[in-house]
Protein backbone atom coordinates (compact mmCIF):
# COMPACT_ATOMS: atom_id res chain seq x y z
CA UNK A 1 0.00 0.00 0.00
CA UNK A 2 1.29 3.26 -1.06
CA UNK A 3 0.69 6.04 1.13
CA UNK A 4 -1.13 6.27 5.14
CA UNK A 5 -2.25 3.61 6.18
CA UNK A 6 -5.19 5.69 8.14
CA UNK A 7 -6.74 9.34 7.29
CA UNK A 8 -7.03 11.01 10.85
CA UNK A 9 -10.14 13.84 10.76
CA UNK A 10 -8.56 15.37 13.56
CA UNK A 11 -5.29 16.18 11.34
CA UNK A 12 -7.50 16.85 8.25
CA UNK A 13 -9.04 19.27 9.48
CA UNK A 14 -5.75 21.10 10.79
CA UNK A 15 -4.42 21.06 7.66
CA UNK A 16 -7.74 22.81 5.68
CA UNK A 17 -7.31 25.18 8.45
CA UNK A 18 -3.60 25.91 8.05
CA UNK A 19 -4.21 26.05 4.08
CA UNK A 20 -6.89 28.63 4.62
CA UNK A 21 -4.82 30.62 7.06
CA UNK A 22 -1.78 30.75 4.46
CA UNK A 23 -4.05 31.80 1.56
CA UNK A 24 -5.35 34.68 3.11
CA UNK A 25 -1.80 35.28 5.01
CA UNK A 26 0.12 35.70 1.95
CA UNK A 27 -2.33 38.22 0.75
CA UNK A 28 -2.69 40.03 3.47
CA UNK A 29 1.43 40.42 3.26
CA UNK A 30 1.39 42.09 -0.11
CA UNK A 31 -0.58 44.93 1.53
CA UNK A 32 1.56 45.36 4.38
CA UNK A 33 4.65 47.64 4.81
CA UNK A 34 7.80 45.63 4.10
CA UNK A 35 9.84 47.51 6.85
CA UNK A 36 7.20 47.42 9.84
CA UNK A 37 7.59 47.95 13.33
CA UNK A 38 7.60 44.17 14.24
CA UNK A 39 10.69 43.61 12.30
CA UNK A 40 12.40 46.07 14.55
CA UNK A 41 10.57 45.06 17.37
CA UNK A 42 12.16 41.75 17.31
CA UNK A 43 15.61 42.55 16.63
CA UNK A 44 15.55 45.01 19.75
CA UNK A 45 14.21 42.05 21.71
CA UNK A 46 17.02 40.01 20.49
CA UNK A 47 19.37 42.65 21.06
CA UNK A 48 17.71 43.20 24.52
CA UNK A 49 17.88 39.61 25.54
CA UNK A 50 21.70 38.77 23.85
CA UNK A 51 22.75 41.44 26.38
CA UNK A 52 20.99 40.28 29.48
CA UNK A 53 22.43 37.11 29.09
CA UNK A 54 25.86 38.09 28.37
CA UNK A 55 25.86 36.50 24.94
CA UNK A 56 27.66 39.70 23.29
CA UNK A 57 30.93 41.13 23.33
CA UNK A 58 31.63 43.77 26.18
CA UNK A 59 32.39 45.83 23.03
CA UNK A 60 28.93 45.95 22.16
CA UNK A 61 27.83 46.45 25.36
CA UNK A 62 27.12 50.00 25.21
CA UNK A 63 25.58 49.75 21.85
CA UNK A 64 21.77 50.70 22.39
CA UNK A 65 19.37 50.05 19.87
CA UNK A 66 16.73 53.10 19.07
CA UNK A 67 13.27 52.56 21.28
CA UNK A 68 10.22 51.75 19.51
CA UNK A 69 8.86 55.19 19.54
CA UNK A 70 12.17 56.19 17.35
CA UNK A 71 11.39 56.86 13.58
CA UNK A 72 12.35 53.96 11.74
CA UNK A 73 15.03 55.57 9.38
CA UNK A 74 17.04 55.40 13.18
CA UNK A 75 16.26 51.90 13.79
CA UNK A 76 17.36 51.28 9.75
CA UNK A 77 20.84 53.76 10.19
CA UNK A 78 21.43 51.23 13.69
CA UNK A 79 21.31 48.07 11.51
CA UNK A 80 24.19 49.50 9.78
CA UNK A 81 26.15 50.54 12.53
CA UNK A 82 25.56 47.35 14.25
CA UNK A 83 26.29 44.90 11.07
CA UNK A 84 29.99 46.95 10.85
CA UNK A 85 30.62 46.56 14.98
CA UNK A 86 29.70 42.77 14.32
CA UNK A 87 31.92 42.66 11.78
CA UNK A 88 34.63 44.40 13.63
CA UNK A 89 34.08 42.38 16.51
CA UNK A 90 34.03 39.01 14.91
CA UNK A 91 37.20 39.03 13.69
CA UNK A 92 38.73 39.84 16.90
CA UNK A 93 36.52 37.11 19.01
CA UNK A 94 38.20 33.85 19.95
CA UNK A 95 36.65 30.84 17.86
CA UNK A 96 34.40 29.57 20.25
CA UNK A 97 32.21 32.70 20.98
CA UNK A 98 32.46 33.41 17.51
CA UNK A 99 30.72 29.84 17.28
CA UNK A 100 27.92 30.08 19.51
CA UNK A 101 24.65 29.94 18.23
CA UNK A 102 23.16 32.81 20.15
CA UNK A 103 25.98 35.34 18.55
CA UNK A 104 26.33 33.84 15.00
CA UNK A 105 22.11 33.97 14.90
CA UNK A 106 22.74 37.81 16.12
CA UNK A 107 25.07 38.24 13.04
CA UNK A 108 22.60 36.86 10.83
CA UNK A 109 19.35 38.65 11.81
CA UNK A 110 21.34 41.95 11.32
CA UNK A 111 22.23 41.23 8.03
CA UNK A 112 19.36 39.48 7.21
CA UNK A 113 17.47 42.70 7.89
CA UNK A 114 19.77 45.29 6.21
CA UNK A 115 19.97 42.64 2.80
CA UNK A 116 15.92 42.63 3.14
CA UNK A 117 15.60 46.25 2.99
CA UNK A 118 18.70 46.79 0.10
CA UNK A 119 16.80 44.25 -2.18
CA UNK A 120 13.22 46.06 -1.62
CA UNK A 121 13.20 49.14 -0.57
CA UNK A 122 16.91 50.71 -1.00
CA UNK A 123 15.60 54.53 -0.67
CA UNK A 124 15.11 53.75 2.74
CA UNK A 125 18.94 53.16 3.20
CA UNK A 126 20.93 55.97 5.57
CA UNK A 127 23.64 56.27 2.82
CA UNK A 128 20.25 58.47 1.52
CA UNK A 129 19.04 60.37 4.34
CA UNK A 130 19.84 63.75 2.17
CA UNK A 131 17.75 62.68 -0.91
CA UNK A 132 14.42 62.22 1.35
CA UNK A 133 14.92 65.79 2.37
CA UNK A 134 13.96 67.04 -1.44
CA UNK A 135 10.35 66.87 -1.82
CA UNK A 136 10.23 66.37 -5.51
CA UNK A 137 11.91 63.01 -5.01
CA UNK A 138 8.31 61.75 -2.71
CA UNK A 139 10.90 59.12 -0.31
CA UNK A 140 9.56 60.79 2.67
CA UNK A 141 6.27 58.55 2.81
CA UNK A 142 8.55 55.50 1.35
CA UNK A 143 8.40 53.84 5.09
CA UNK A 144 4.54 53.44 4.74
CA UNK A 145 4.13 51.85 1.69
CA UNK A 146 2.89 48.03 1.18
CA UNK A 147 4.87 45.92 -0.76
CA UNK A 148 2.60 46.11 -3.52
CA UNK A 149 2.19 49.79 -3.06
CA UNK A 150 6.16 49.93 -3.62
CA UNK A 151 6.36 48.69 -7.44
CA UNK A 152 4.41 51.99 -8.98
CA UNK A 153 6.67 54.07 -6.64
CA UNK A 154 9.33 52.50 -7.72
CA UNK A 155 8.83 53.37 -11.05
CA UNK A 156 7.33 56.48 -10.57
CA UNK A 157 10.94 57.13 -8.61
CA UNK A 158 12.81 56.42 -10.96
CA UNK A 159 11.50 58.92 -13.71
CA UNK A 160 11.67 61.30 -11.07
CA UNK A 161 15.36 60.53 -10.32
CA UNK A 162 16.10 60.80 -13.94
CA UNK A 163 14.68 64.47 -14.38
CA UNK A 164 16.71 65.00 -10.89
CA UNK A 165 19.32 67.21 -12.49
CA UNK A 166 17.16 69.96 -12.76
CA UNK A 167 16.26 69.90 -8.98
CA UNK A 168 19.51 69.35 -8.11
CA UNK A 169 21.47 72.09 -9.84
CA UNK A 170 22.26 74.10 -6.74
CA UNK A 171 23.33 70.53 -5.01
CA UNK A 172 26.09 68.92 -7.24
CA UNK A 173 27.42 66.86 -4.57
CA UNK A 174 24.04 64.75 -4.00
CA UNK A 175 24.36 63.88 -8.14
CA UNK A 176 26.18 60.88 -7.41
CA UNK A 177 23.67 59.64 -4.95
CA UNK A 178 21.12 60.00 -7.15
CA UNK A 179 22.78 57.83 -9.57
CA UNK A 180 23.75 55.45 -7.51
CA UNK A 181 19.77 54.76 -6.14
CA UNK A 182 18.60 55.05 -9.66
CA UNK A 183 21.09 52.12 -10.53
CA UNK A 184 19.38 50.41 -7.85
CA UNK A 185 15.93 50.33 -8.78
CA UNK A 186 15.77 48.59 -11.47
CA UNK A 187 16.72 45.40 -9.37
CA UNK A 188 14.38 46.66 -6.61
CA UNK A 189 11.59 46.43 -8.99
CA UNK A 190 12.22 43.24 -10.54
CA UNK A 191 12.81 41.81 -6.71
CA UNK A 192 9.48 43.10 -5.94
CA UNK A 193 7.58 41.56 -8.51
CA UNK A 194 9.50 38.16 -7.69
CA UNK A 195 8.10 38.81 -4.28
CA UNK A 196 4.60 39.74 -5.12
CA UNK A 197 4.28 36.60 -7.89
CA UNK A 198 5.49 34.42 -5.44
CA UNK A 199 3.16 35.39 -2.39
CA UNK A 200 0.29 35.15 -4.92
CA UNK A 201 1.30 31.53 -6.18
CA UNK A 202 1.26 30.07 -2.70
CA UNK A 203 -2.17 31.71 -1.54
CA UNK A 204 -3.20 30.31 -5.24
CA UNK A 205 -1.53 27.08 -3.99
CA UNK A 206 -2.96 27.21 -0.87
CA UNK A 207 -6.16 27.25 -2.03
CA UNK A 208 -5.92 24.90 -4.64
CA UNK A 209 -4.81 22.31 -2.36
CA UNK A 210 -7.69 23.60 0.23
CA UNK A 211 -10.37 22.72 -2.40
CA UNK A 212 -9.74 19.52 -3.80
CA UNK A 213 -9.96 18.09 -0.41
CA UNK A 214 -13.30 16.66 0.92
CA UNK A 215 -14.64 15.49 4.31
CA UNK A 216 -17.67 13.45 3.39
CA UNK A 217 -15.68 10.04 3.17
CA UNK A 218 -14.83 11.09 7.15
CA UNK A 219 -18.62 11.35 7.94
CA UNK A 220 -20.13 8.10 9.88
CA UNK A 221 -23.16 7.96 7.21
CA UNK A 222 -25.38 7.01 10.12
CA UNK A 223 -24.94 8.88 13.02
CA UNK A 224 -23.60 12.15 10.62
CA UNK A 225 -20.48 13.09 12.55
CA UNK A 226 -17.02 12.54 11.94
CA UNK A 227 -15.06 9.21 12.69
CA UNK A 228 -12.01 9.45 13.63
CA UNK A 229 -10.22 8.74 10.97
CA UNK A 230 -10.52 6.30 7.54
CA UNK A 231 -8.70 3.41 7.64
CA UNK A 232 -7.10 2.42 3.88
CA UNK A 233 -6.75 -0.75 4.37
CA UNK A 234 -10.25 -1.42 5.03
CA UNK A 235 -11.56 0.63 2.86
CA UNK A 236 -14.22 2.13 5.54
CA UNK A 237 -14.43 4.78 8.40
CA UNK A 238 -13.21 3.79 11.82
CA UNK A 239 -16.23 2.79 14.01
CA UNK A 240 -15.54 4.98 16.62
CA UNK A 241 -16.65 8.65 15.91
CA UNK A 242 -16.03 12.03 17.74
CA UNK A 243 -18.96 13.17 19.48
CA UNK A 244 -18.12 15.72 21.88
CA UNK A 245 -17.66 19.72 21.32
CA UNK A 246 -14.63 19.72 23.90
CA UNK A 247 -12.63 17.87 21.11
CA UNK A 248 -9.70 18.48 19.14
CA UNK A 249 -11.72 17.66 16.38
CA UNK A 250 -13.39 20.49 16.74
CA UNK A 251 -12.17 22.45 14.08
CA UNK A 252 -12.49 19.79 11.61
CA UNK A 253 -16.62 19.22 12.83
CA UNK A 254 -16.65 23.20 12.02
CA UNK A 255 -15.28 23.28 8.62
CA UNK A 256 -17.14 20.17 7.63
CA UNK A 257 -19.94 22.00 8.50
CA UNK A 258 -18.92 25.28 6.65
CA UNK A 259 -18.12 23.28 3.76
CA UNK A 260 -21.24 21.41 2.97
CA UNK A 261 -19.92 17.92 4.04
CA UNK A 262 -22.08 18.21 6.94
CA UNK A 263 -25.32 19.39 8.32
CA UNK A 264 -26.15 22.14 10.44
CA UNK A 265 -27.51 19.91 12.80
CA UNK A 266 -24.14 17.68 13.29
CA UNK A 267 -22.69 20.20 15.63
CA UNK A 268 -25.65 20.25 17.51
CA UNK A 269 -25.45 16.21 17.94
CA UNK A 270 -21.67 17.32 19.33
CA UNK A 271 -22.30 16.00 23.45
CA UNK A 272 -22.36 19.21 26.08
CA UNK A 273 -22.83 17.45 29.08
CA UNK A 274 -20.56 19.31 31.90
CA UNK A 275 -18.40 18.77 35.34
CA UNK A 276 -17.71 20.53 38.04
CA UNK A 277 -14.40 20.55 39.03
CA UNK A 278 -11.99 23.08 41.09
CA UNK A 279 -14.29 25.93 41.25
CA UNK A 280 -15.05 25.45 37.58
CA UNK A 281 -17.95 24.51 35.25
CA UNK A 282 -17.39 23.31 31.89
CA UNK A 283 -17.75 20.69 29.35
CA UNK A 284 -16.62 17.30 29.70
CA UNK A 285 -13.83 16.09 27.33
CA UNK A 286 -13.12 12.74 26.54
CA UNK A 287 -9.51 12.52 28.50
CA UNK A 288 -9.78 16.06 30.04
CA UNK A 289 -6.28 17.27 27.94
CA UNK A 290 -5.37 20.80 27.35
CA UNK A 291 -5.08 19.49 23.84
CA UNK A 292 -8.90 18.70 23.36
CA UNK A 293 -10.23 22.12 24.89
CA UNK A 294 -7.77 24.53 23.06
CA UNK A 295 -5.57 23.38 20.54
CA UNK A 296 -9.16 24.75 17.93
CA UNK A 297 -8.36 27.93 19.09
CA UNK A 298 -4.91 28.25 17.65
CA UNK A 299 -7.53 29.39 14.23
CA UNK A 300 -10.87 29.58 15.57
CA UNK A 301 -11.88 32.64 17.28
CA UNK A 302 -14.02 32.63 20.84
CA UNK A 303 -16.80 34.88 21.45
CA UNK A 304 -16.80 36.44 24.99
CA UNK A 305 -19.09 34.60 27.18
CA UNK A 306 -20.17 32.28 24.96
CA UNK A 307 -20.27 28.30 25.56
CA UNK A 308 -16.92 27.57 24.05
CA UNK A 309 -15.18 30.86 25.97
CA UNK A 310 -16.53 29.73 28.80
CA UNK A 311 -15.30 26.52 28.89
CA UNK A 312 -11.73 27.51 27.02
CA UNK A 313 -11.60 29.51 30.53
CA UNK A 314 -12.13 26.74 32.82
CA UNK A 315 -10.30 24.36 31.85
CA UNK A 316 -6.84 26.46 32.09
CA UNK A 317 -8.62 26.81 36.21
CA UNK A 318 -9.27 23.48 36.12
CA UNK A 319 -5.19 22.79 35.37
CA UNK A 320 -3.95 25.25 37.63
CA UNK A 321 -6.26 24.05 40.44
CA UNK A 322 -5.33 20.45 39.73
CA UNK A 323 -1.39 20.96 39.40
CA UNK A 324 -1.99 22.95 42.47
CA UNK A 325 -3.20 20.37 44.67
CA UNK A 326 -0.06 18.37 43.86
CA UNK A 327 2.90 21.41 44.11
CA UNK A 328 3.52 20.80 40.54
CA UNK A 329 3.57 24.08 37.30
CA UNK A 330 0.59 23.24 35.48
CA UNK A 331 -0.43 21.98 31.81
CA UNK A 332 -1.26 17.93 30.68
CA UNK A 333 -2.17 17.37 27.54
CA UNK A 334 -1.01 14.09 25.29
CA UNK A 335 2.47 14.36 25.02
CA UNK A 336 5.39 11.73 25.91
CA UNK A 337 6.61 11.06 28.66
CA UNK A 338 9.78 9.86 30.02
CA UNK A 339 9.07 5.92 30.24
CA UNK A 340 10.82 4.19 27.30
CA UNK A 341 10.19 0.84 25.22
CA UNK A 342 12.81 -1.92 24.83
CA UNK A 343 13.95 -0.19 21.68
CA UNK A 344 14.70 3.16 24.02
CA UNK A 345 12.00 5.33 22.69
CA UNK A 346 9.83 7.59 24.97
CA UNK A 347 5.95 6.45 25.46
CA UNK A 348 3.19 8.66 24.58
CA UNK A 349 -0.02 8.90 25.87
CA UNK A 350 -3.29 11.31 26.27
CA UNK A 351 -2.73 12.42 29.36
CA UNK A 352 -5.23 14.81 31.21
CA UNK A 353 -7.46 15.88 34.08
CA UNK A 354 -9.42 12.66 35.26
CA UNK A 355 -12.26 15.11 36.99
CA UNK A 356 -12.98 16.63 33.65
CA UNK A 357 -12.45 13.50 31.45
CA UNK A 358 -14.98 11.00 30.22
CA UNK A 359 -13.11 8.21 30.02
CA UNK A 360 -13.26 6.12 32.79
CA UNK A 361 -9.56 5.23 32.86
CA UNK A 362 -8.23 9.20 32.02
CA UNK A 363 -4.58 9.98 34.24
CA UNK A 364 -2.90 13.14 34.58
CA UNK A 365 -0.05 10.95 35.12
CA UNK A 366 1.04 13.04 36.26
CA UNK A 367 3.00 14.87 32.95
CA UNK A 368 3.61 18.15 32.75
CA UNK A 369 3.65 19.31 28.88
CA UNK A 370 5.04 22.72 28.19
CA UNK A 371 2.76 23.13 24.98
CA UNK A 372 0.28 22.64 27.38
CA UNK A 373 0.51 26.08 28.31
CA UNK A 374 1.51 27.38 25.16
CA UNK A 375 -2.02 26.74 24.05
CA UNK A 376 -3.22 28.86 27.44
CA UNK A 377 -1.63 31.96 26.03
CA UNK A 378 -4.85 33.01 24.30
CA UNK A 379 -6.63 31.97 27.84
CA UNK A 380 -4.71 33.76 30.44
CA UNK A 381 -1.30 35.24 29.57
CA UNK A 382 -0.53 36.03 32.72
CA UNK A 383 -0.37 32.60 34.14
CA UNK A 384 0.80 30.77 31.16
CA UNK A 385 3.88 33.27 30.94
CA UNK A 386 4.68 32.67 34.97
CA UNK A 387 3.70 29.33 34.70
CA UNK A 388 6.40 28.96 31.65
CA UNK A 389 9.16 31.63 33.54
CA UNK A 390 8.87 28.37 36.45
CA UNK A 391 9.31 25.99 33.77
CA UNK A 392 12.32 27.59 32.55
CA UNK A 393 13.65 28.29 36.29
CA UNK A 394 13.49 24.69 36.92
CA UNK A 395 15.59 23.84 33.62
CA UNK A 396 12.98 22.37 31.23
CA UNK A 397 14.71 23.61 28.23
CA UNK A 398 17.27 22.65 26.11
CA UNK A 399 18.88 23.30 22.83
CA UNK A 400 15.51 23.92 20.61
CA UNK A 401 13.51 25.13 23.36
CA UNK A 402 11.26 23.71 26.05
CA UNK A 403 11.49 19.66 26.52
CA UNK A 404 8.75 17.95 25.63
CA UNK A 405 7.32 16.81 29.16
CA UNK A 406 8.20 16.76 32.49
CA UNK A 407 7.36 12.85 34.29
CA UNK A 408 6.05 13.40 37.76
CA UNK A 409 5.36 9.75 38.42
CA UNK A 410 7.69 8.40 40.15
CA UNK A 411 7.98 11.34 42.34
CA UNK A 412 6.12 14.37 42.80
CA UNK A 413 9.65 16.47 44.10
CA UNK A 414 11.98 15.65 41.24
CA UNK A 415 10.47 14.90 38.07
CA UNK A 416 12.23 13.13 34.97
CA UNK A 417 12.36 15.56 31.47
CA UNK A 418 11.70 13.31 28.36
CA UNK A 419 13.89 15.04 26.64
CA UNK A 420 13.08 15.23 23.15
CA UNK A 421 11.12 17.68 20.71
CA UNK A 422 7.85 16.73 19.22
CA UNK A 423 7.59 18.90 15.79
CA UNK A 424 3.21 19.18 15.90
CA UNK A 425 3.72 20.26 19.83
CA UNK A 426 6.35 22.93 18.96
CA UNK A 427 4.61 24.15 15.90
CA UNK A 428 1.28 24.84 18.17
CA UNK A 429 3.47 26.59 20.59
CA UNK A 430 4.78 28.83 17.36
CA UNK A 431 1.14 29.74 16.64
CA UNK A 432 0.20 30.45 20.14
CA UNK A 433 3.27 32.74 20.07
CA UNK A 434 2.45 34.45 16.98
CA UNK A 435 -0.96 34.76 17.90
CA UNK A 436 -0.48 36.50 20.87
CA UNK A 437 2.14 38.86 19.81
CA UNK A 438 0.49 40.06 16.76
CA UNK A 439 -3.45 40.14 17.49
CA UNK A 440 -4.75 36.68 16.77
CA UNK A 441 -3.43 37.14 13.39
CA UNK A 442 -3.52 33.42 12.39
CA UNK A 443 -7.66 33.47 13.70
CA UNK A 444 -8.17 36.67 11.95
CA UNK A 445 -6.77 35.32 8.47
CA UNK A 446 -8.90 31.72 9.05
CA UNK A 447 -11.84 33.73 9.47
CA UNK A 448 -11.52 35.94 6.67
CA UNK A 449 -12.48 33.08 4.43
CA UNK A 450 -16.12 32.95 3.35
CA UNK A 451 -17.19 29.95 4.29
CA UNK A 452 -15.75 30.15 7.71
CA UNK A 453 -17.37 33.37 8.14
CA UNK A 454 -20.53 31.60 6.56
CA UNK A 455 -20.63 29.45 9.97
CA UNK A 456 -19.34 31.30 12.40
CA UNK A 457 -23.04 31.61 14.16
CA UNK A 458 -22.19 28.27 15.07
CA UNK A 459 -19.28 29.34 17.73
CA UNK A 460 -21.91 32.06 19.54
CA UNK A 461 -23.85 29.38 21.17
CA UNK A 462 -24.60 30.55 24.75
CA UNK A 463 -23.18 28.97 27.71
CA UNK A 464 -25.72 27.06 29.87
CA UNK A 465 -26.81 28.56 33.31
CA UNK A 466 -24.56 27.43 36.69
CA UNK A 467 -28.26 26.58 38.21
CA UNK A 468 -29.06 24.21 35.27
CA UNK A 469 -25.66 22.81 35.27
CA UNK A 470 -25.70 21.91 38.61
CA UNK A 471 -29.28 19.89 38.30
CA UNK A 472 -27.66 18.14 35.81
CA UNK A 473 -24.57 17.29 37.57
CA UNK A 474 -27.17 15.83 40.61
CA UNK A 475 -28.74 13.60 38.03
CA UNK A 476 -25.57 12.64 36.02
CA UNK A 477 -24.88 9.08 36.09
CA UNK A 478 -21.40 7.48 36.22
CA UNK A 479 -19.80 6.09 33.32
CA UNK A 480 -20.28 2.04 32.89
CA UNK A 481 -17.40 0.24 33.69
CA UNK A 482 -17.06 -1.30 30.14
CA UNK A 483 -15.28 1.32 27.29
CA UNK A 484 -17.01 3.40 25.24
CA UNK A 485 -17.50 2.87 21.57
CA UNK A 486 -17.80 6.50 20.37
CA UNK A 487 -14.37 7.28 20.66
CA UNK A 488 -10.81 5.35 21.11
CA UNK A 489 -9.15 4.57 24.15
CA UNK A 490 -5.96 7.14 23.76
CA UNK A 491 -2.95 5.11 24.80
CA UNK A 492 -1.46 6.22 21.28
CA UNK A 493 -3.48 8.94 20.29
CA UNK A 494 -4.50 7.61 16.66
CA UNK A 495 -5.62 10.89 15.74
CA UNK A 496 -3.77 13.73 16.65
Amino acid sequence: LNGPSFVSSVDSGNLVASLYTLHAGALDLIERPLCCAQLFNGIRAHWALMHSQGKLPSKLASFPMPGPAAPIYDSIAWLQNAEEALAAATTSLKTQLRNTWWYSETVHRIGAARSLIRSYAPWMLPEFEKLRGIPELGLARSSALSIEESIPFAKSLEARLANAQNTLVRERDLLPLVDELRKMIPATIENLDTLIRGLRAIAQEASRLADGTEFDFLVDPNRQILSIGYEMAKHKTHEACYDMLASEARIATFLAVARGDLRQESWFKLARDFASAFGQYLLLSWTGTMFEYLMPSLWMRSYSNTLISRTQNAIVGVQRGFARSLGIPWGISESGSARKDDAGHYSYHAYGVPQVALWFEATAGPVISPYSTFLALGVDCVEALRNLRKMESMGWVGAYGFYESADYMASLKRPELTREWMAHHQGMGLLAVVNLLHDNVMQRWFHSNPLVQSAELLLHELPTSKGVIRRRLQEFSPVPAAAPTHAPAPAAATAS
